[in-house]
């Protein structure tokens, strides 16, 4: 495959794997920095869609992924070597669906020991895939003849020859190992009958036959150096203590003894993976006394030039699992980013390579809280606690209590995250850095801390009273969080000017601008209150503004979400780009994480709104069971709501009519307002037909009228009055319907509003029309009916 690349005009990138490498973003990660080599846009435009696969979500990154790729007006070849190391079987589903979409300018070639572990059949029968198994690949008689004495230079009678192609069931690898022992052999019959009996590794023992042709100091080079994966002349250097040993490098590449140049400029190598295997077992049998002096040299070097991540993976070579979690605590803030090796290595450790670190521990339950093993995290926080009596502990108290706090909070037992919260902020009253972890970096695992109430009233009770604890100190961030979400509660409670105020108090505050969390959600809190104030070019201004302000690395996961905000906002302005649908890097049949939804909402009204309705619902359909899985109120609301909104546009009144009934029952509690308000004009007409059901069907007992009536008062007084099939009525038709309620005649009307006697007849017959009604008896009955008189 290398030769070949070479002869090929066509560009390669090539992607060496191992057992390291089975981690879902790892995997992709490597990928993507493979391609950027010869595309440099191409990680910045995908890198920020790697967030998805943190919960194992593939498709909007592999999505993303193919768009990118189909824009790559050139051919690409990209290799996946070595893939039998992986053996993760997320990897091997988001490969799968790569392949799918894989476009044609685009040749992927994987090599592997073991047969493809993802579907290949489809690509088979349609041509689209070419097999070479071990059967075109070993060498026939003719060929070993040929080899042997052509191109090895050895006079082997053609007997010979067939007992070592027979033997080595015509590999190629094993025949040239064969070969360069004979080349050194005095007695090829001696060899060849030795070669022919029982060896329990055709490979060890070939190895074995090439490596004690080598000079001793070659041997100890092999050995030393094969404890890394990669290696290059200053790192061997710091592992054997040996000089010159780029030289070295070099003379075993041009001896071609199974070493690997990984870069044109030959600064490092890698073993042929079998030779590496035997040197590794050859190691640990000949340096049991001395392999962990020189798995430590390794890891300092590594270290020391950066390669923090692979100094921590040579420590957990031979179980020295001591230092790796020494390793690991000093470099936390650099390895905090690699969460899934990060846990793998923390699953790995003994209990009591903890002791002492408090540091790997604390990151150890955030992690855990992020894959949802909360039962997990408080049971190791309930061990920290247990510690706190003791003097080296006393110092982390406040942290321990905090955890314990946001675990309590994140299992809804709000009244202990209310004693822990107290603990904390009797023990740290300036806060803690831990507090700020991952503030400033993409890492929404939930829209809005709202979702974890199932009634805002406890939400108002909570929020309200830490807000009160903080929010007079100096430099204390942190309360941003909290700031955010009871502006968002305020907001959906439609009080926007005391929802401004929270969000402009994050705007202006110096001590939150520079996280990005905080500082997106408080924008977006402010742009939609600017445009329910009916000031949608101070939304858009909003939401251009922060632009500049995100400093984080995954400020393109962040520019993501503005430009899906900017979407929201089209669309309740009637100028929906439909652009945004091509660029958002969602679809409708995406398998969606556990996590935040608002961007898939989003998408599911762009699909209405371009007539998509039966997509829009498959999308709705399983984000309802996401949210009715996690129990989160907040986000069944806002589902359903959208769903009654689909079926009323697809002219499903009798499922329209349901889904609203059935988000009135899950919304009245909590006295949702904007979550309908915002739905505009349909919502005002569905909630009119819904009342108008509920009158007929009045035995039945369900949400209360009254509730639907307030949400249709507001949408009045807001301004989303409907057109002729509605039945809203704008404020100086209700002054009309009030006055004929007192009794006075349209002459009289007019005269008091100072209008024309013909104007009212014309307020009079759209009211009519409205209402749905003939006279003005109608009218007021009506009118009775919706508590407007």
């Amino acid at each position: 495959m290398s030769q070949w690349l070479q002869q090929s005009a066509i560009p390669a990138v090539w992607i060496s794997l191992g057992p390291q490498d089975n981690d879902l973003m790892e995997f992709w990660s490597y990928t993507i920095a493979a391609v950027n080599s010869k595309n440099l846009q191409f990680a910045e435009t995908v890198t920020p869609y790697l967030l998805s696969l943190k919960s194992g979500a593939f498709e909007p990154f592999i999505s993303a992924m193919i768009r990118e790729l189909d824009s790559y007006s050139d051919e690409l070849v990209m290799v996946w070597d070595d893939y039998h190391a992986i053996d993760l079987a997320s990897i091997h589903a988001s490969v799968a669906y790569f392949l799918a979409y894989l476009p044609a300018n685009i040749h992927l070639y994987v090599t592997s020991r073991a047969e493809m572990p993802f579907p290949t059949a489809r690509l088979q029968t349609t041509g689209q895939m070419v097999k070479i198994t071990i059967q075109e690949l070993r060498f026939q008689l003719a060929e070993g003849i040929r080899y042997f004495q052509d191109c090895m230079g050895l006079s082997l009678s053609g007997d010979k020859i067939a007992a070592l192609v027979d033997r080595t069931e015509g590999w190629i690898s094993g025949l040239y190992l064969a070969a360069i022992s004979l080349q050194r052999s005095g007695n090829y019959s001696d060899f060849i009958r030795a070669f022919s009996g029982e060896h329990r590794s055709i490979s060890d023992y070939l190895f074995q036959e090439v490596f004690s042709l080598q000079p001793s100091e070659i041997q100890s080079f092999l050995l030393e150096t094969s404890i890394v994966d990669r290696v290059n002349g200053p790192l061997c250097e710091a592992i054997t203590g040996q000089a010159n040993c780029q030289e070295l490098l070099e003379l075993l590449e041009q001896h071609n003894l199974f070493i690997v140049s990984l870069d044109d400029q030959r600064e490092w190598y890698r073993y042929h993976h079998l030779f590496s295997d035997f040197l590794r077992r050859l190691f640990r049998q000949r340096y049991a006394g001395q392999s962990k002096e020189l798995h430590v040299k390794a890891a300092h070097w590594l270290e020391e030039h950066g390669f923090s991540e692979e100094a921590v993976e040579q420590l957990f070579m031979d179980g020295h699992h001591h230092e790796a979690s020494t390793l690991i605590e000093k470099h936390l803030q650099n390895l905090h980013a690699k969460r899934g090796v990060l846990y793998r290595w923390l699953r790995g450790l003994p209990e009591d390579c903890f002791t002492g670190k408090p540091g790997i521990q604390f990151l150890y339950v955030k992690v855990m809280v992020e894959t949802n093993e909360l039962e997990l995290a408080q049971a190791r926080l309930r061990l920290m606690e247990d510690k706190l009596s003791d003097p080296e502990w006393k110092p982390y108290a406040g942290n321990v209590h905090f955890l314990s706090a946001a675990v309590s909070f994140y299992r809804r037992d709000f009244r202990r995250a209310n004693e822990y919260f107290e603990v904390f902020d009797r023990h740290t009253p300036g806060g803690s850095y831990i507090q700020m972890i991952e503030a400033n970096s993409y890492s929404m695992y939930f829209d809005t801390l709202l979702s974890f109430f199932h009634d805002l009233h406890d939400a108002e009770r909570f929020f309200s009273k830490w807000i009160k604890v903080w929010e007079g100190r100096d430099n204390y961030p942190y309360v941003g969080f909290f700031y955010n979400t009871y502006s968002l509660l305020l907001y959906e409670w439609n009080r926007l000017e005391e929802a401004e105020v929270y969000a402009e108090r994050v705007l202006k505050s110096a001590c939150m601008q520079p996280y990005a969390l905080i500082l997106l959600s408080a924008t977006i809190n402010a742009a939609r209150i600017c445009q329910a104030k009916g000031d949608s070019a101070k939304a858009f201004e909003w939401l251009e503004w922060v632009k500049p302000k995100i400093d984080s690395v995954d400020k393109r996961m962040f520019m993501r979400r503005i430009e899906a905000e900017k979407a929201n906002l089209s669309l309740a302005n009637g100028s929906f780009d439909e652009r945004w649908l091509q660029t958002c890097g969602i679809k409708h049949t995406d398998t969606i994480p556990p996590g935040p939804i608002k961007e898939y909402l989003i998408l599911a009204s762009a699909l209405m709104e371009q007539g998509e309705i039966d997509e829009a619902l498959q999308l709705l359909e399983q984000l309802y069971r996401l949210a009715d899985q996690a129990d989160r109120t907040w986000d069944k609301v806002k589902v359903t709501i959208l769903q009654s909104m689909a079926f009323y546009r697809k002219d499903d009144r009798t499922n329209a009519v349901m889904k609203l009934e059935a988000a009135l029952q899950l919304a009245e509690p909590g006295k949702y307002i904007r979550s309908f308000v915002d739905e505009g004009a349909k919502m005002a007409e569905l909630l009119r037909e819904y009342i108008g059901h509920r009158q007929i069907n009045a035995n039945r007992k369900s949400t209360s009228l009254r509730y639907a009536r307030e949400l249709l008062l507001l949408m009045s007084d807001s301004g989303h009055e409907t057109g002729s099939s509605g039945a809203l009525l704008t404020k100086q038709e209700l002054k009309i319907l009030r006055m004929i309620d007192m009794g006075l005649s349209n002459k009289q009307i007019a005269e008091q509003l100072e209008i024309t006697a013909e104007t009212v007849k014309s307020h009079l017959k759209s009211m009519f029309r409205k209402l749905h009604v003939n006279s003005r008896e109608q009218a007021l009955k009506q009118g009775k009916e919706f508590q407007w008189l």
